[in-house]
């Protein structure tokens, strides 16, 4: 059985250092032709690409593309797209974010089964700036294939190691385009998924329907893995109200969202509701809950919003069901916050409550080794 090390970076040696090389890497992973933010980046991409009648879908995984980054090779392709994006002004020399990024993938250690090992080959996967690093990996690999490819995609389109892409050539056209890819590096290998009429694609299935017959445009719907259990939160779990009412609300945007044509929609709502009151959630709950997401209102649910949160500092503590009002609480005294200068200079807008995680009967009985 092959498997791959995922460690978590929270409190690693390395873990603000990888924080700050993210935030170098972010822009040029943003800024590369084939990059994808999210679901409703990819299906804002999809709304707006006429396809012809005879084209293909074809989508793509890299195979475990974190563990198959060769260390130098990776450093040295993303100190060039570094070079290459900020031209003669970059925030830090070149030579500080090689001698940074060799920190964070070769001193990459854990202990798992009472042995220590040193990840030596390979993107650790728990470190914050693997995905940024991967990225811009990847669309130097892709661009080298597509050059270097006589038949081209109409459309090529990623997220970090999930390809989409549209052709209007043959089948075996493609397949000869998928065997050249998977022999062009040592490490770097595709599968893939090709058809006329629909693939799957991140969270969603993209398929030649109605819409595609009267508009040229493909149509979109929900896909779950044939493993998914709908094994939802149980009502009656201790967990603060905003969170299952908060999960409620989103997963029905999401289906708002990965559902082009109304009959989908609304088909996997019906579902949707019948599996939370199968786990106790209450009809009349999900009934306002579910109320205002509307298929007319799809259209405004595909907006990427911009971030504008204001700098609000949060209330935390653990959630007690005892005392299911504590913002109710806390904003009744908020007078006596604001009544002290001093304290009002640093507290300008009213917190949020943040509840952590509360002790469990696992972490009672089970202790972990560090």
């Amino acid at each position: 059985m092959v498997g791959r090390p995922i460690i978590s970076g929270c409190d690693g040696p390395t873990e603000r250092l990888s924080s700050f090389v993210d935030t170098l890497l972010q822009p040029i992973s943003k800024a590369q032709a084939s990059y994808l933010k999210d679901t409703t980046d990819f299906i804002n991409f999809i709304e707006n690409t006429k396809v012809k009648k005879r084209t293909f879908l074809v989508s793509m995984d890299v195979t475990s593309l974190y563990t198959n980054i060769p260390h130098e090779e990776g450093i040295a392709t993303v100190c060039r797209a570094y070079d290459e994006f900020h031209r003669n002004n970059p925030p830090i020399p070149t030579k500080y974010l090689r001698q940074m990024l060799t920190l964070i993938l070769k001193e990459n250690s854990f202990r798992f089964n009472g042995k220590d090992y040193l990840q030596i080959h390979g993107t650790a996967m728990g470190t914050k700036m693997a995905v940024a690093f991967a990225n811009i990996f990847m669309a130097s690999i892709e661009t080298q294939i597509l050059s270097e490819s006589i038949a081209k995609p109409t459309a090529w389109k990623r997220y970090i190691d999930d390809i989409f892409s549209l052709w209007d050539i043959s089948k075996p056209d493609i397949q000869t385009f998928i065997e050249r890819a998977n022999s062009h590096h040592p490490t770097i290998k595709f599968t893939a998924e090709i058809s006329d009429t629909e693939t799957t694609f991140l969270d969603t299935i993209v398929y030649k329907g109605k819409r595609f017959q009267d508009q040229s445009v493909l149509d979109i719907k929900t896909h779950f893995k044939p493993t998914e259990t709908f094994q939802y939160t149980h009502f009656s779990s201790s967990h603060p109200p905003g969170v299952k009412k908060g999960f409620v609300k989103g997963e029905a945007i999401r289906l708002l969202r990965t559902n082009s044509s109304k009959e989908t929609f609304e088909e996997n709502i019906r579902k949707f509701k019948s599996r939370l009151l199968a786990r106790g959630y209450p009809k009349r709950l999900i009934e306002t809950l579910l109320s205002d997401v509307k298929f007319t209102e799809r259209t405004s649910a595909l907006q990427q919003k911009n971030d504008n949160r204001k700098e609000i500092f949060p209330f935390v503590t653990q959630y007690q069901p005892a005392v299911p009002k504590l913002k109710h609480v806390l904003m009744e005294k908020w007078h006596l916050i604001q009544n002290q200068p001093s304290l009002q200079q640093i507290f300008k807008e009213p917190p949020i409550i943040s509840f952590k995680k509360s002790k469990s009967l696992n972490d009672i009985l089970v202790r972990a080794k560090i």
